[in-house]
């Protein structure tokens, strides 16, 4: 008699740079469960700047399906009507991937915890993996190895570590399964730029406002980090709102480079970052997305958040961080401080970022060809 496959309910809400932060968990359920039916359980729609979890992960490789949680919702007659499509799927085992809920009390987050574990036991779950257990899993905490805040993706290798193990310095658990579809459309839309001649990758996106460097900045450094680079071309990524701030970053380079913004999807995306030499962000989605193909990052971070928890992986990224006295205020907008931290980053440093990140890479390449 033929043995039904594990039916997985993974809980992981957010965008872009939340799911990538997720990935080596996603990878690690997936080698625990090779042959099991994955249904993903995560916000959509997600703000209007967000790309949906399930539009990074793509098809067929970390998850069969997905339900749409109504986040915030008060609704019965909604959260009802979940647990019975639950119930249908006769899933075995929730994964819980949720975040630190940093705006609340320990107290409100224990409880929350704990209503979500209600609700998944009520839609017929038995076994559950990642429910917090220590304190570090309800709050954020200080990673004693770093003397900083524990990184996101560190965090939930640990709550998946009844799994196994999880080495996030291995590129493996950084894979986002591109299909050849993807590559070849990436292909495609990077076929304009001049043959054999090096590009590097920038976005100005942010979801935040107190994330934005904002726009007089960014063609300070293009205009003079241009001629710093001669023949190197630029390639902007982002979303169909950026396409005019990315027109003038071009203008500020020379326009040798395209403005991709609005005509790529978030993988195609992650393939044309990958073939970056180096790239230059905000803290923000494309920068996890770039990070994850290995390309090294020119990072420019508000203050926003304490160092660490949100940077991203790898060894050999620049991250442009000025810690001021308000530093981690958590605002999305800031009006009283006038984004100080940020807006204090100055183009000189993030040339040198630029600059250093090159000259590492020339010099690895000079080690290879001997």
């Amino acid at each position: 008699m033929a043995v039904s496959p594990p039916k997985i309910l993974i809980y992981r809400l957010g965008s872009l740079g939340d799911t990538v932060m997720a990935l080596p968990a996603f990878h690690k359920i997936r080698q625990a469960y090779p042959d099991a039916d994955i249904t993903l359980l995560t916000n959509s729609p997600v703000a209007n700047k967000a790309a949906p979890l399930a539009s990074v992960l793509g098809q067929g490789y970390f998850f069969n399906r997905v339900l749409a949680y109504p986040v915030g919702t008060r609704s019965p007659a909604v959260l009802l009507g979940l647990v019975k499509q639950i119930r249908e799927l006769k899933i075995d085992t929730v994964v819980y991937l949720a975040g630190v809920r940093t705006l609340k009390t320990l107290a409100k987050t224990k409880l929350t915890v704990f209503r979500d574990w209600l609700f998944f036991k009520a839609a017929g779950v038995k076994n559950t993996i990642g429910f917090p257990s220590v304190l570090p899993d309800f709050e954020l905490s200080v990673d004693e190895a770093t003397g900083d805040l524990e990184w996101e993706a560190k965090r939930l290798a640990r709550r998946v570590k009844l799994l196994g193990d999880i080495a996030l310095d291995d590129d493996s658990y950084w894979d986002l399964k591109f299909s050849p579809e993807e590559i070849k459309t990436a292909g495609e839309q990077l076929a304009p730029l001049a043959a054999g001649l090096p590009f590097i990758a920038a976005s100005t996106g942010t979801k935040s406002h107190v994330n934005d460097w904002e726009e007089h900045n960014w063609l300070n450094l293009l205009h003079q980090l241009s001629p710093l680079l001669p023949g190197w071309q630029l390639v902007m990524v982002g979303g169909p709102d950026e396409f005019d701030l990315a027109g003038r970053c071009m203008e500020a380079w020379g326009g040798k480079g395209l403005n991709l913004c609005g005509q790529t999807s978030p993988r195609v995306s992650g393939i044309i970052l990958k073939r970056a030499k180096v790239f230059i962000g905000h803290d923000s989605g494309p920068m996890h997305l770039a990070a994850a193909g290995g390309t090294p990052c020119a990072a420019v971070f508000s203050a926003r958040h304490f160092p660490r928890q949100w940077y991203p992986r790898g060894n050999f990224n620049k991250i442009i961080y000025h810690k001021t006295d308000c530093a981690g205020c958590g605002l999305d907008v800031c009006v009283v401080q006038q984004k100080k931290c940020i807006l204090s980053v100055t183009a000189d440093e993030v040339i040198g970022a630029v600059m250093e990140i090159l000259g590492r890479e020339k010099s690895n390449n000079t080690n290879i060809q001997k």
